[in-house]
């Protein structure tokens, strides 16, 4: 029986797309950036880099760390009237698991995941009029939880990707320390970091 190259061509493209597809590769480093919407400082452009690990077949290890700096000023309301922070920033240090099935003819690749994550807001500068009456020490007990979905493209070892990441990072009545106050006492101010960022990023994988 005779077959035509045509008949012959989509019979074998029809075989390979039968054929197990290989686990995605994970293992490597990547550098990320976008846009962080918070609840509380609303929104700064954040960038940073990552390490991944496999874990189980298809399942990896993401190590993240990250910083924002583009924060607006906030008010805060203490016992000396209203007084302004400026120069705000966050330092965010995250970790969790992550599904990577195996992608799409080894090129579109999707993934979703989630973990724990600890937020550092670094010393900022408190300004009461236009007066800089302090610097805070630095706030470093907010801890939260984040979750994310994304897509990537590319070949194996080397990919570009796209994500929505929520974070969940609240809490009431942290302490902030303040240096060199005349005002002398702590600040009590409820934190809440919760929102969604946008990134886009590249990842080299082996």
């Amino acid at each position: 029986m005779l077959r035509s190259p045509r008949l012959s061509a989509a019979l074998a493209a029809a075989a390979l797309l039968l054929l197990p597809a290989p686990a995605a590769r994970a293992a490597g480093i990547g550098a990320f950036a976008g846009v962080m919407d918070t609840d509380l400082l609303e929104d700064s452009p954040v960038y940073g880099g990552q390490l991944e690990f496999d874990f189980f077949p298809c399942v990896s290890l993401l190590i993240r760390g990250g910083y924002a700096d583009g924060f607006d000023d906030l008010e805060i309301k203490g016992p000396a009237g209203t007084l302004r922070a400026e120069e705000i920033s966050l330092v965010p240090v995250e970790a969790g698991l992550l599904l990577r099935p195996p992608a799409l003819f080894g090129i579109i690749g999707i993934y979703a995941g989630g973990g724990a994550g600890w937020y550092c807001l670094p010393g900022f500068d408190v300004y009461s009029g236009r007066n800089r009456i302090a610097e805070t020490d630095d706030v470093t007990d907010l801890v939260g939880w984040w979750a994310l979905g994304g897509i990537e493209l590319g070949v194996p070892s080397f990919r570009v990707f796209g994500e929505v990441k929520y974070m969940g990072a609240e809490k009431d009545g942290i302490d902030i320390e303040f240096r060199d106050v005349r005002d002398k006492g702590n600040l009590k101010a409820d934190v809440d970091l919760s929102g969604v960022a946008f990134l886009v990023g590249v990842r080299v994988a082996w």
